[in-house]
């Protein structure tokens, strides 16, 4: 088969526990194979892979991209029980600086946080932790994309400039197109921001296995962590 060249930004790997299905050596196997110059891991709130990655990348003459997905509580924000409303955003290191504040991040989320919560950082905890990262807006599951589409755009707007804030010249609008209900209500309003506010956009494509006939085992997967059933809707 044949592949256009991208650099996929969005994968997990098998880290991101019953949703990521990728061994990260694999992921710069099929990289290479599939032409693809660079490749990114952002598995959420982890980089437990990245070492086995990296070395593949560099293995197989693929440049490596190391992420994470991060939990983010809303500013303000609270579930019915107390809980912060979580969200996500994709950060990517820049350089060694940027490394060393995606790790100290990851870190606080699991243990800056009562035992139990869900691992999350305030996104004040961002701050003065920004430099050497590049902030995608993180899709359907940022708080962007959901906030635009609940009709929150004052909300929207105070959050997109919290990360402009932090993040400068370094954060993207994601634009993701997987039949999400969030994504596609919010997509025309997210482009609306993006070019009022002279915002790039970014088309990503979260991948979680690397051949399309593994979605049944995908699925199954993800009715474990869900405690669902295959035939469910």
């Amino acid at each position: 088969m044949a592949y256009s060249p991208f650099v996929p930004l969005r994968v997990f790997s098998s880290f991101t526990m019953l949703e990521g299905a990728i061994e990260p050596k694999l992921i710069a196997k099929a990289a290479r194979e599939r032409g693809f110059p660079a490749i990114a891991v952002a598995d959420r709130n982890g980089l437990y892979g990245v070492m086995a990655f990296g070395e593949a990348c560099k293995a197989a003459g693929v440049q490596p991209i190391v992420g994470a997905f991060l939990s983010v509580a809303r500013p303000g924000q609270r579930l019915a029980n107390g809980a912060p409303m979580i969200d996500w955003l994709a950060l990517y290191a820049q350089d060694e600086e940027g490394y060393n504040n995606l790790c100290a991040l990851v870190s606080a989320a699991h243990l800056g946080r009562p035992v139990e919560l869900e691992p999350h950082v305030a996104l004040s905890d961002l701050a003065g932790r920004s430099d050497g990262l590049i902030c995608l807006t993180g899709g359907g599951e940022g708080a962007l994309a959901r906030l635009l589409a609940d009709q929150q755009t004052k909300a929207a707007e105070d959050y997109v400039e919290q990360l402009e804030a932090l993040f400068g010249g370094r954060l993207y609008i994601e634009l993701s197109r997987r039949g999400d209900p969030t994504e596609t209500e919010a997509e025309n309003a997210l482009i609306d921001m993006a070019y009022a506010r002279a915002l790039p956009l970014i088309a990503s494509n979260p991948a979680n296995f690397v051949e399309p006939q593994f979605h049944p085992a995908h699925d199954a997967m993800l009715c474990i962590a869900q405690s669902a059933y295959v035939e469910s809707e």
